[in-house]
């Protein structure tokens, strides 16, 4: 497949998602997500939003003489990661807060698109707990993920232009994050395995970047942060019919509740 359409196969499903948000069917589905939404992000703003300059200047101005030409640099790539901690931090708790009303979005989309809902073996309660369940085992992979990172980040930092690649290698790392996050609706409703949804995203690694970088830019975007995790949970159902195919409602590769 030619690569520039892989990766722009994702931001056209999310542009979908976002068309999709008003339409009869979903709208009653999409509120409980946008209500998460707006709680978090005036919480989060309201704790540490007119805070964050202030914590980075007092940081910067404690930094020794020898270290003083990397002041300019360390504000911008700080900066850049903090906004973008924010994006990641903003989606993972709205996500697990979310996570049992996603799953069954997810699934009214499917049988909005193609008339059939995806095969499942579990009751709505038990749905809406293995919901959670995924959600705790995604972020200890990220957790573990985000530390080697981290140590590679802290290597960088004192590498001179070396550095200069510290904020856009979060940002591919929170992009594909943010993809298997919202993947895991169409992928977890047919009981794939932790291992096979990874494998999943893998095979198909640009148009799933594609697809999480755009969702990253709009979480940083004020008002269409709002309604970007209904938006995305759309988008990526969409983007799973696109790959896998409207007739596949199989249980998936390897049949089990394993999230």
């Amino acid at each position: 497949m030619n690569p520039v359409t892989e990766l722009s196969a994702g931001p056209r499903c999310l542009a979908r998602g976002f068309s999709m948000l008003t339409q009869p069917g979903l709208r009653r589905y999409v509120v409980i997500p946008v209500l998460v939404n707006i709680v978090l992000i005036v919480g989060l703003v309201s704790l540490l939003g007119w805070q964050v300059n202030d914590w980075l200047n007092a940081w910067l101005s404690g930094l020794p003489d020898w270290l003083a030409w990397l002041d300019d640099v360390l504000w911008w790539i700080v900066m850049a990661l903090v906004t973008l901690a924010f994006c990641y931090f903003f989606t993972l708790l709205a996500n697990l807060i979310a996570s049992p009303f996603n799953g069954i979005l997810s699934s009214r989309v499917e049988q909005l698109i193609t008339g059939r809902t995806p095969q499942t073996r579990m009751s709505l309660a038990g749905e809406m707990w293995d919901g959670v369940a995924g959600e705790v085992r995604r972020l200890r992979y990220y957790a573990g993920r985000a530390l080697m990172l981290a140590l590679v980040s802290l290597v960088l930092l004192f590498i001179p232009v070396a550095n200069l690649a510290i904020a856009p290698l979060w940002f591919i790392f929170g992009a594909y994050m943010l993809a298997f996050e919202y993947m895991d609706g169409p992928m977890g409703n047919r009981g794939w395995a932790f291992e096979a949804k990874l494998a999943h995203l893998d095979t198909h690694r640009m148009r799933h970047l594609g697809f999480g970088s755009l969702v990253t830019l709009m979480t940083a975007i004020p008002l269409a942060n709002l309604v970007v995790m209904p938006a995305a949970v759309i988008g990526a159902t969409l983007l799973y019919l696109d790959t896998i195919g409207p007739l596949d409602t199989s249980l998936g590769p390897t049949p089990n509740r394993e999230r």
